[in-house]
């Protein structure tokens, strides 16, 4: 998948954005919206090994 935001969930910067366009407003929003952020096993999916929260907030932060 192009542009994995959450590589433990499989969801993508798009619909990130998609859910913040939607009226996701916190990280909560969105993992309600996009099971993102919701499975803890980024030190074993991500290539960054790191959580996707930080890469969330950016987008929260860059679409309000």
């Amino acid at each position: 998948m192009e542009n994995v935001i959450c590589y433990c969930s499989d969801v993508s910067k798009d619909e990130i954005v998609q859910a913040i366009i939607n009226g996701a407003k916190t990280l909560d929003d969105i993992r309600i919206a996009t099971k993102a952020c919701t499975v803890g096993r980024c030190s074993e999916y991500s290539p960054h090994k790191k959580c996707c929260s930080s890469d969330i907030y950016k987008l929260l932060k860059r679409e309000y």
